[in-house]
């Protein structure tokens, strides 16, 4: 079936009129929000005569504002036509029924909905475009199940030759980019400001799943990325539960100690005047204002810079994924329901690792993300990562005071930027550095 359907759409691009490079560009930028994730449709439309003559996905399923909002398909189009229901949304542009048969029933039957061709006929004749799209599609899957079964056996000079091939017959085989990418930092490990740790990798990224910086010998682990639901019902300032896309990133594995702080600020700020341990404990006390400035003394110093506090997303995604499954498991791996008054954080590294190899994301101390707090779903591009806009700033994990419901990955806490209180503290994280 799959097969089937992709010969269809082959067929149907094979038969519609040459167009400019730009072209697939202007028609997903015509069809709006809808080609975040219907992107196979709008090409399909965009091959047809409805993209001809103005008629966009809005006027067939209408705004579907909620639908759009939710993006975890809980709200379906405002229309969404099935089997005989199809006809009659046909029928209000084309209300003397079909140009060629004149029926005004079953109109799925000879038409595909979005692209208008039958996939029921064959092409009447060999169509030499669609062949030569088949064959180049043929030799580029070859050379990916090459360079795949090269990579696996670590052959990663040879793979990617395997994979640029690939990219040759098929410039856009996002699986062939993705592979290249993996065995070019397989051949080229160096990350700049980075040491090493260790000998494993993530067989999705090609990047090393643990990494010290360079100089301070701070550990940071790798969060692979991909697509994930944050959010909660549970908490009123959490909802809608939505969609994020997140870049492969890497995060502390330890909250900031107090001494990695003094390295770099000189003073330590931190309430808690224990002096068991006092080094591994982690720095509180600091503003999300004095946390910035860390990380800006952290860029100055370290080859490469980069370095940052997470987003609230990033923040929820690493918490999601290597997060206890249960009351039982958040008692190894947090510290949290101390007295407030007669105790405090812990040292680092004291309870167990989560499933990404993280300590202490819930419990502990809170720690500062780099997000303005403003209303989920979570947008990077409307301005809550700003570092100059005024706010509230988003703090997230639950400290060593707080029951296990403030511990919820998804629940946000949000304080001012210039307050310090001796239960905030940081991790700090940074995109892939350039190689």
């Amino acid at each position: 079936m799959a097969r089937m359907m992709a010969a269809a759409f082959l067929l149907a691009a094979a038969m519609a009129p040459a167009w400019p490079q730009s072209a697939p560009d202007a028609q997903l930028k015509q069809a709006g929000v809808c080609a975040r994730c219907h992107v196979i449709s709008v090409v399909e439309w965009g091959i047809s005569r409805h993209q001809q003559a103005g008629t966009g996905c809005v006027d067939c399923h209408g705004a579907s504002r909620g639908h759009v909002a939710d993006e975890r398909n809980n709200v379906k189009p405002d229309r969404l036509p099935r089997a005989a229901a199809i006809a009659g949304l046909c029928a209000t542009c084309h209300t003397a029924g079909c140009p060629k048969s004149k029926r005004t029933d079953a109109c799925q039957t000879c038409h595909h909905v979005h692209a208008l061709v039958d996939p029921n006929k064959p092409p009447s004749s060999q169509d030499e475009r669609l062949e030569q799209l088949i064959q180049k599609s043929q030799a580029a899957a070859r050379h990916v199940g090459e360079g795949r079964r090269l990579a696996t056996i670590e052959r990663w000079t040879e793979a990617r030759a395997e994979f640029q091939a690939a990219l040759k017959e098929e410039p856009d085989n996002q699986i062939a980019a993705q592979f290249l990418k993996l065995c070019e930092r397989r051949l080229a490990p160096a990350l700049a400001g980075f040491e090493i740790a260790g000998k494993d990798w993530d067989a999705g990224t090609g990047l090393p799943r643990e990494v010290r910086i360079a100089e301070l010998g701070t550990r940071m682990v790798l969060i692979p990325g991909g697509d994930a639901d944050i959010g909660s019902e549970r908490f009123a300032g959490s909802r809608p539960v939505h969609t994020v896309h997140i870049e492969p990133f890497y995060l502390g594995k330890y909250e900031v100690t107090r001494a990695e702080w003094k390295a770099l600020m000189g003073a330590d700020p931190s309430a808690q005047k224990s002096p068991t341990d006092a080094d591994r404990l982690p720095v509180e006390q600091v503003s999300w204002e004095d946390a910035q400035a860390f990380v800006g003394k952290l860029n100055q110093r370290v080859a490469g810079g980069g370095f940052r506090l997470p987003t609230e997303a990033e923040w929820e995604y690493a918490a999601r994924a290597g997060g206890p499954a249960d009351a039982a498991t958040l008692e190894r791996v947090a510290w949290f329901n101390a007295p407030v008054q007669t105790s405090g954080p812990r040292p680092v590294g004291s309870g167990q690792p989560d499933k990404l190899g993280l300590f202490d994301m819930q419990g502990n101390v809170w720690e500062w993300c780099s997000s303005l707090y403003m209303p989920y779903p979570y947008d990077s591009s409307d301005g809550r990562e700003s570092s100059s806009a005024a706010g509230l700033r988003v703090l997230r994990g639950g400290g060593f005071a707080d029951t296990a419901d403030l511990l919820d990955p998804a629940a946000r806490h949000a304080e001012r930027p210039q307050r310090r209180l001796r239960w905030n503290g940081l991790r700090i994280a940074r995109g892939v550095p350039a190689q």
